[in-house]
This record gives C-alpha cells, structure tokens and sequence, in this order.
C-alpha cells in the first residue's frame, strides 16, 4: 500500500511508503490533503524527481477499470462504476418541475420544448455524455496523484450485425434486412404488410404511421424490432393511453455506447496508445495470471509484453452519484416539503461513522434514525441514530470511494473495524 505524495507546489510526486509518510506528519513537514486515496502535501521545497509511470483504463459504458504503474510495480487501481439513471432522472425532474409550475404559476403555459440545444451540432445525450465524462474525470484524477508520463488505453470495438446475427459472414454484412428499401420507414411498412398491427385494417384509416415501441425517451433504438405499423386513430389512441405495446429493449445499446466512448475520446485530443482486446486478454491469463476483472485488465493495458508486475490487492472502488435531489414536496399536489438539504448537518451520500459502523447516508427520517449503506448498496444500518455518538467522515460528493483489500465479488459492507467508504 503507498502513501500519494504532492510536492509544494501541488505537482504530484512519486508514492511513498506509509511509514515515511508518518514521519514526515508527525514532524510537521507535510499535511494531509486527501484520506481516501491517502494523500499528503509537503510543506518544503523538494527536488521533485520522479520515474516514469504508466497509466492504463479499461473503458467501458457501464464499469471502466484504471491502473498505474512503475518500475514494475503497481501504484494505483481502481473498479468506476458509471450512472445508469440519467434518463430516470430527467424524467422525475420535469415532472417535479412540471407540479410546481402548477402550484406557483397556474395559468402560464408551459414552454415551446423544442429548444436550439437538442439540434445542436455533435450534441451527445445526458445519458451518454455523462459515461464519456467519467473517463476523462478518472484521467484527470490519477494524473493528479501520479507523475503519468504515458498512457495506454483499451478502445473497445463491436460488431453490431454479429451480436444480431451470430451467422453471418462475408457478402451478408452487405445483405441487412434494409437492402432494397429507402429507409427503415419503409422496410418496417413492408415487414408488416401495410397493415396496422393493433387493428389490423378494421379502422379503415390508410394513412398508417411508424410507432417506436420503447419510447426514445426511454432509451429506445430506431432499429426495425423497435418499430412498429399503426394507423392514425390507433396511434394517437395508444398515445392517449387507451392501450399498450410490449416491447424489449435492443441488445446493442451498451455496444453502440462504448462505439460514442471510444469516438469522443480519440477527437478528444488525449495523447495515449491504443491497446486491443486479444493483447489485453493474453498478457493477464498468460503472464500475469490474473482473473477477469476490469481493473485487473486495466492492470494488463499497462504492461509491457511478458512483463511482470508486483500485484497489490488494494483496489478503490468508486460509484459516480447525482449531485442532489429534485423532488421538493411529499406528493404531486402535496404542499408539504420534504429537507432536501441537511438534516440534524448532515446531507444524502455523506460519510458518517456511527455506533453500528461506518457508511454512507442513504435515507434521512426527522426523527433522527438514518439508513446507512455503504457503495455497493449493502445495508450497514436501516436505522441507525445520527444524534448519539455520530461523526461526519467526508461530506457528499458525486464520486463515492470505497477501498478495499478483497476480491471485488465479496463486496465487503463497511464497517468501524474494517476499510471504510468515503466520498472522493
């Protein structure tokens, strides 16, 4: 386990071990900037030498993995787990919103939705754009507790048509269900026979419509499983809630997000080597001999070939949270507020060390007894009182940290004796 060292300055410095680092607090020549990873900050002027440190990440679209090494030894690791409630989110936020337009300002309309920001030029969705971020924000943040002189990452790629159609090969790739056909519009039309799929033709209306079955808005493709034909009065019908489509989601949505990830970060400007999955795969069955985790493989991007690298079982867990919460009143037409800000001074996802462990706050109740949890949702204390013998660790923060010394399929749950979480 090391120690991060910041020279005066701020500029990170080689690790060192935690012994040193104890001597160097206690004989006041250096502070602690950060616990989790522990961080401290010299208070003289140093020579700043470092060595050469290698930095890799395993990206992904819903856990990326990052390490860091030098002279074949492993610095840092760390398991990001990435936001798959983005749209969720939105959603109860203009809902929220929506109820409190009503109860302050009954009578104004609501506002044209079709704003210039939705058609702007390379404009990602909230959802996916918060994954391409989480990249860059778990860069910038090993480049500032680590000299990186280089960085190698793995760009994942896949094949769509293969994952749909595990058959085809050669000239079928040219051969899609859409050969022949416009558009998707018009294939979906002929794949349904010009009939409406819900009244099938009994309406008489021919003017038909291609319906998307999961809501785009909720996360729903424009691939030909998603569409559907209906005929005007069942379209608006369906959308005035009369009835129901059953749909599945599309199986390519994580690989079409790791295609955006892999895009935005090479025009991103970032200066790395790109490594391929069979390299990766390779050097940690058959050199390291590792098992299949993310930062296991980010430790595998890294090396060098047929170089072996001194394992370190400390791993940072981390889970990237909303900021806040939106929802202000008890109910929709409720006019009792609910303390979305601190309570008895403390606020959801702060770090708190009670009498039944330590963890992170999760629910809030007035009478004092708070749910604790710890980053990988498992429950410390459903009910723990915060008004006796309670100490704030860290408070809120979108990133969650939790470090650990085990394998990352306990999931340990934290505890007073044990490794505790920490918001980063």
């Amino acid at each position: 386990m090391f120690v991060f060292v910041l020279s005066k300055d701020g500029t990170p410095l080689m690790p060192t071990k935690p012994a040193k680092a104890r001597i160097l607090l206690k004989t006041g020549k250096a502070k602690v900037v950060r616990t989790t990873p522990f961080t401290i900050k010299l208070l003289f002027e140093s020579s700043n030498y470092t060595q050469p440190v290698t930095a890799g990440m395993d990206t992904g679209s819903k856990t990326v993995g990052c390490a860091a090494i030098a002279s074949g030894k492993m610095l840092y690791q760390s398991e990001i787990s990435l936001r798959e409630n983005v749209s969720k989110k939105m959603e109860q936020r203009k809902t929220y919103r929506r109820s409190r337009r009503n109860r302050k300002t009954r009578y104004r309309p609501a506002r044209f939705d079709n704003r210039g920001n939705s058609r702007r030029e390379g404009r990602l969705a909230p959802s996916i754009k918060s994954k391409v971020e989480s990249h860059f924000r778990e860069k910038r943040f090993v480049e500032s507790l680590l000299p990186v002189t280089e960085w190698k990452v793995e760009l994942a790629s896949f094949d769509i048509h293969k994952i749909k159609d595990p058959e085809v090969s050669g000239t079928g790739y040219q051969e899609g269900d859409l050969k022949g056909f416009y558009n998707v519009k018009a294939y979906v039309l002929h794949r349904d026979g010009y009939t409406c799929q819900h009244c099938r033709g009994k309406s008489k209306d021919s003017r038909l419509h291609c319906h998307h079955i999961v809501f785009r808005s909720k996360q729903g493709t424009d691939t030909p499983e998603n569409l559907i034909t209906l005929c005007e009065p069942c379209h608006t019908a369906l959308h005035a809630g009369e009835f129901e489509l059953s749909g599945r989601r599309s199986n390519t949505k994580h690989a079409t997000e790791v295609g955006i990830v892999k895009s935005r970060i090479k025009k991103s400007g970032w200066n790395f080597e790109e490594v391929f999955g069979y390299e990766t795969k390779f050097k940690r069955e058959q050199v390291l001999g590792l098992e299949k985790t993310h930062y296991f493989d980010a430790l595998a991007i890294c090396c060098e070939d047929k170089q072996k690298v001194e394992p370190d079982d400390t791993v940072y867990f981390k889970k990237h949270v909303p900021a806040g919460d939106y929802q202000q009143r008890r109910g929709k037409r409720s006019e009792k507020k609910i303390p979305t800000g601190k309570l008895f001074g403390l606020r959801k996802f702060d770090l708190v060390k009670t009498e039944k462990g330590i963890g992170i706050v999760r629910g809030k109740r007035s009478s004092g007894y708070f749910e604790i949890r710890d980053i990988f949702n498992n429950l410390i204390h459903a009910s723990v009182n915060i008004k006796r013998n309670c100490r704030r660790l860290r408070a809120a923060c979108t990133t969650l940290v939790q470090m650990t010394h085990s394998s990352p399929t306990c999931r340990p749950a934290a505890s007073e004796e044990g490794d505790s979480c920490c918001g980063g």
